[in-house]
């Protein structure tokens, strides 16, 4: 089995990024205070973020119980895992959780600054202030274990290596040891899928701005671009509602306002 540590200080946005991470290296296991998962389900553990206090959530994610050791140890036996992604907040922490979970010598370690840059730490950061945690499965799959627990899903759109798109779910928790925050959604997040739904409309020559505003909770998007063909003009126009749909369907944030700036038209002048 090829052990993969992905390390960084706590709240700096590890689980946020450790599906990108895991496909990046082909990995379909993953490590993740306390759980075992796979293929964004949760097949064995106990999650950290159901503990009523700091140092029994510690202890559960470096499986400190025997029981809670020994049924991941036997599913991970069951699955013959290959590859595995093991998070920890320091080389130490990854240490434990290796030796406790007998998984052997450590492969390759992947630091936070490795995948992230420092503007998305700090935005990490912020929102792990504002008490929010995440878990990177979807919320369907949280739901039954995070009974009376604030959650919310949030899903990125993932550029594999081929420049196919993957979409990504996670789930924010806020946990009972935390304190209440607000939730927080990267704009870059929102971007991507506007960028996504406009690269589909093949006479858009290039995306020049966009331009994102929350107000009061409500989107206000102004989106600028060039055009190769006057008659994708009526698709255009369509793609304020198809960005519309697709952020509230993604995020379940309101959008208000859609506007489609086309800033440049190019004419085809080849004569038949």
């Amino acid at each position: 089995m090829k052990v993969y540590a992905f390390v960084g200080p706590s709240g700096t946005g590890k689980s946020y990024k450790a599906l990108e991470v895991a496909y990046e290296n082909d990995i379909k296991y993953i490590i993740d205070d306390g759980l075992l998962i796979h293929k964004n389900k949760i097949i064995a553990g106990i999650s950290a973020k159901q503990a009523n206090t700091t140092m029994e959530a510690v202890k559960r994610a470096i499986f400190n119980d025997d029981i809670h050791r020994e049924n991941v140890k036997t599913k991970i036996i069951e699955q013959k895992i290959d590859k595995i992604l093991v998070l920890g907040t320091s080389n130490k922490m990854i240490n434990q959780i290796v030796e406790k979970l007998e998984l052997g010598e450590i492969y390759r370690i992947i630091n936070i600054s490795e995948v992230s840059t420092q503007e998305e730490i700090n935005i990490a950061r912020k929102s792990r202030k504002n008490g929010n945690h995440i878990i990177p499965v979807p919320t369907m799959e949280i739901k039954p274990i995070a009974s009376g627990l604030s959650i919310n899903s949030i899903r990125r759109f993932f550029r594999r290596k081929n420049n196919t798109y993957k979409v990504l779910e996670k789930t924010i928790i806020r946990p009972t040891f935390s304190y209440i925050g607000k939730f927080y959604i990267n704009p870059n997040v929102i971007e991507q899928i506007i960028r996504f739904e406009v690269n589909k409309i093949s006479k858009v020559d290039k995306i020049n701005k966009v331009q994102i505003n929350n107000i009061d909770g409500n989107l206000y998007i102004k989106i600028n671009i060039n055009i190769n063909d006057i008659t994708q003009i009526k698709e255009c126009y369509q793609l304020q509602k198809i960005v519309k749909e697709s952020i509230e369907k993604v995020t379940s944030i309101n959008v208000k306002i859609v506007n489609v700036n086309i800033e440049k038209l190019r004419f085809n002048t080849t004569k038949a």
